[in-house]
Formats: structure tokens, C-alpha cells, sequence
């Protein structure tokens, strides 16, 4: 990696919102199987895929145990930062994330972990757009909406303060005076309910298989 390349990649931090309950799944999100591998290792493959050498910090508040044990597994250089408040929101995890952002990074990449089709391309695509005006946000857009993945530049992290429950980035973005809009429609499936997780399973397994994966165990470590 030349000297330029390294820059680039640690003046973004990436942040992995991953501290839901996942409510109306009725299991954790972050640890349903998708192609052998937990939801979370998918996000953190793609994050550090788009950003090798940035500082990667995976906030974690429900089934934290578990998370940490999927971060150590996939030797991925990530972080984890609790965030005790996260029954609260998203806000709160977002506030988490951006705190745990070293100085040095003028920007945070923004991801969840519900997003499987989001890979490393997906974010290269977004960070590239983002750095042709890195005064601005930049987010992706997909089924006619705006939202994560997104990069938030630093100066507009003062915002924060006045969201509240599972407001996130998606709010800051509503009240920037200028977005760079990258299409991604890799982005459109999220994996909120059973019948989410029934489109993303089906092609390759069936719709029994993607029941079953609700009730999947981690591995332990050996």
C-alpha cells in the first residue's frame, strides 16, 4: 500500500451499529446465519474489505457476549465498545461509535448489520463519492430512500445531540444542507422480520433453512 493509500484509508473510522435487540426479528439479527457466517462477520468482512487499514469499532449492547466472540473470530483488527443505553436506541449506539472515533479521522463510515448484500465494493463506491466532496455527507440511496450505509463528516457530529431514541443516521442526513448521493441498491434488503430473512434465504436454501436460522448458535472458539 503506497503512502497516499494508507491515509486514505485510517482518516476514516468505520462504525458498526450492532447493539439492537432485534425486536420484531424475535432473534439477534446480528448472529443469524447467512452463507454459513453470522450476519456480523458479513459487515465486518465488508468493512474492512472497503477500509483495510482504518480504526473499526463495533458497538454492542444486546447478546454482547456473542458479538465480542463473532469480532474475535474474525480477526478483523475491530473494536468493540458497549453501549449500556442501547434498550434507548440507535442514538445512543451512534453516539457510542462516534466517541470511540479517534482524533485523527475526519469522517465515520456508517453500517449495520442487517444489510447482507452490502459488501466491500458497495462501501468503495460510497467512500469514492464521499471523498470528491468530503465537506459533505455522502449516503446511499436505494427503493427511492436515503440512508446507511453513510459517511458522516466531523463537523457534523455536533448534530447528535439532538437525536433521540432510534433516530440515527438517517436523521442527521434529513438535516444536512448537502448530500453526495451514491446509488445502492444492494442496500435495499434489511433483515428486520421473519419474512426478511424468508427473501434472503430462499434463493439459496429454501424457506426452511432461513426458519432455522433463527435458532442457529454461534460456534464456540476451539
Amino acid at each position: 500500500m503506497t503512502r497516499s493509500a494508507a491515509r486514505d484509508s485510517t482518516d476514516v473510522a468505520c462504525i458498526l451499529l450492532a447493539a439492537g435487540g432485534s425486536r420484531r426479528l424475535g432473534a439477534a439479527k446480528q448472529l443469524v446465519r447467512y452463507r454459513t457466517r453470522p450476519l456480523l462477520a458479513h459487515a465486518l468482512a465488508a468493512a474492512r474489505g472497503a477500509l483495510p487499514q482504518a480504526p473499526l469499532i463495533v458497538v454492542v449492547g444486546s447478546e454482547a457476549l456473542r458479538l465480542k466472540l463473532v469480532v474475535r473470530r474474525a480477526r478483523c483488527g475491530a473494536r468493540n465498545v458497549a453501549n449500556p443505553r442501547w434498550r434507548e436506541g440507535m442514538a445512543t449506539s451512534l453516539r457510542t461509535g462516534l466517541a470511540a472515533v479517534p482524533r485523527t479521522a475526519r469522517a465515520a463510515l456508517v453500517l449495520l448489520t442487517d444489510q447482507p448484500h452490502v459488501d466491500a465494493a458497495a462501501l468503495a463506491r460510497l467512500l469514492g463519492a464521499w471523498r470528491r466532496r468530503p465537506g459533505v455527507p455522502a449516503a446511499a440511496r436505494y427503493d427511492e430512500r436515503v440512508g446507511v450505509p453513510a459517511v458522516l463528516p466531523r463537523r457534523r457530529w455536533s448534530a447528535l445531540k439532538e437525536l433521540t431514541g432510534d433516530q440515527g443516521a438517517r436523521a442527521l442526513l434529513r438535516g444536512a444542507p448537502s448530500i453526495t448521493l451514491v446509488e445502492m441498491p444492494e442496500a435495499a434488503l434489511d433483515i428486520d422480520t421473519p419474512a426478511d430473512l424468508l427473501e434472503l434465504r430462499a434463493g439459496a436454501s429454501g424457506p426452511a433453512a432461513a426458519v432455522s436460522a433463527l435458532t442457529q448458535p454461534v460456534a464456540p472458539l476451539v
